[in-house]
């Protein structure tokens, strides 16, 4: 019986060997405890989970600051909404078409506008000499004014504007220019200081009986000038006259300065088309065809010249604001 017992012994301790560990299993055993963690590699372990509970920590610190960044990003925006404004604002000004004004060629000269030319051909064809912007002047002390035209024969200085064109720096101009502190001189002996000026407007068809009228400028005091009526007429020898109808209607301060803002729509209307007056007889007929020539007027768009060949017909005897063969 212990010869059969001795033999089972040995292959039961090679069994149990590689669960105690042999020298090269021993190695295994060191290795072990390191996965499943001693004493000395489990306090590694927390601090190794103290430092990934840290980062958790990070996103509560960001959602600390987080209202922060949207107060802020709230606050920039409301910053930013006046300019917003403003700027819609500048684009609904820009909206508004700006005037232009369209050269044209006549009678040897280049107008700056369709209006001055239509100016032009009217006196024309009532026989009147003009001069076309014949010279700079200072009217100001930082105000300088190149009148539209000269009329030599009525000693008148004629400015023509629409609308649009009337600005503070045009108003404070024709008033300066003939009742101011520095007024423009005559063209002709004995060039003393101007004391009248015509300010001329868009043309409007002709109302039977009624008599189109302008605004004239003259002096009324200091630095003071007076607004009156005026209307063309035919004298009996055939000339073309201009005459003031009227006392002054208004006065404007004529300091040579820039006023701070320019006329209000209404007060351009007074300025620049008038309501015609009555006539006690019927407007002679070279007004009422000088007005409907002016009024009616055509243009070539493309060569900037006059197409109107009846009007063209009717003034081909005078050149530059003069008869044929006159010295300018």
């Amino acid at each position: 019986m212990p010869n059969r017992t001795a033999p089972k012994a040995p292959p039961t301790k090679p069994k149990a060997a590689p669960k105690k560990g042999a020298a090269g299993t021993g190695t295994r055993t060191a290795v072990q405890p390191s996965r499943k963690g001693t004493t000395p590699r489990t306090g590694t372990s927390q601090k190794a989970a103290t430092a990934k509970t840290a980062p958790k920590k990070a996103p509560a610190a960001k959602t600390a600051t987080a209202p922060a960044r949207t107060r802020t990003a709230a606050k920039i925006s409301t910053a930013r909404r006046p300019p917003a404004r403003s700027t819609g604002s500048k684009s609904r000004t820009s909206r508004t078409p700006k005037p232009k004004a369209m050269e044209v060629s006549y009678s040897g000269r280049i107008f700056r506008s369709r209006l001055e030319a239509r100016w032009a051909v009217f006196m024309d064809l009532l026989d009147v000499n003009w001069d076309y912007e014949p010279s700079f002047y200072q009217v100001g002390e930082e105000l300088f004014y190149l009148p539209d035209f000269y009329l030599p024969d009525h000693q008148l200085w004629l400015e023509v504007k629409g609308a649009p064109f009337m600005d503070t720096a045009s108003m404070a101009k024709v008033l300066a220019s003939v009742a101011g502190p520095m007024r423009i001189p005559l063209r002709e002996a004995p060039y003393t200081a101007s004391d009248r000026l015509l300010l001329g407007g868009p043309f409007k068809a002709l109302k039977h009986g009624l008599m189109p009228v302008h605004t004239l400028i003259t002096p009324a005091g200091p630095n003071l000038a007076a607004l009156s009526h005026a209307a063309f007429d035919i004298e009996p020898d055939g000339r073309a006259s201009i005459n003031t109808l009227g006392n002054p209607w208004d006065t404007m301060a004529a300091t040579g300065v820039k006023a701070a803002r320019r006329p209000n729509p209404a007060r351009l209307q007074q300025l620049l088309e008038p309501e015609p007056h009555l006539r006690p007889g019927l407007v002679p007929d070279r007004i009422s065809r000088a007005y409907n020539g002016a009024y009616r007027l055509a243009f070539d768009g493309l060569s900037r010249n006059i197409s109107d060949h009846d009007v063209l017909s009717a003034v081909s005897r005078r050149r530059s604001g003069r008869p044929l063969g006159a010295a300018a």
